[in-house]
């Protein structure tokens, strides 16, 4: 066993997570002694002190992706009113997104409509 005193910090934090994950057995906690190395000790506690006690799942890069598209699609077939076809050309997603880009832009557009006041 290490000698605790001799950790540095971010691996302090990361000890302090995996027990706590373990004594507390809540599955979603798992991970928690990961986030030590992708955010610093005042971001860590500020995203504890926010989200303490939530369960949150976060969106993968390519879910992120997606809604970027479909939100340049939005702006430019119901802002701009460009057409379908070419605003999809326009937004240059790879051919295997496209079906995922289009699902998200149907949903976008049915949420946004009445929120967005057209021009």
């Amino acid at each position: 066993m290490t000698n605790i005193s001799m950790l540095n910090e971010r691996d302090t934090y990361s000890l302090l997570l995996f027990c706590l994950f373990k004594i507390r057995e809540i599955p979603e906690y798992s991970v928690l002694s990961e986030l030590v190395y992708v955010l610093d000790k005042p971001n860590l506690l500020k995203f504890c002190e926010y989200f303490g006690g939530m369960t949150i799942t976060i969106p993968t890069i390519e879910e992120l992706q997606w809604m970027l598209y479909a939100l340049l699609l939005y702006q430019l077939v119901d802002i701009e009113k460009k057409d379908y076809s070419d605003a999809i050309k326009q937004v240059g997603c790879k051919a295997k997104d496209l079906r995922a880009v289009k699902s998200f832009y149907s949903k976008v557009h049915s949420l946004l409509d009445g929120y967005l006041i057209q021009p």
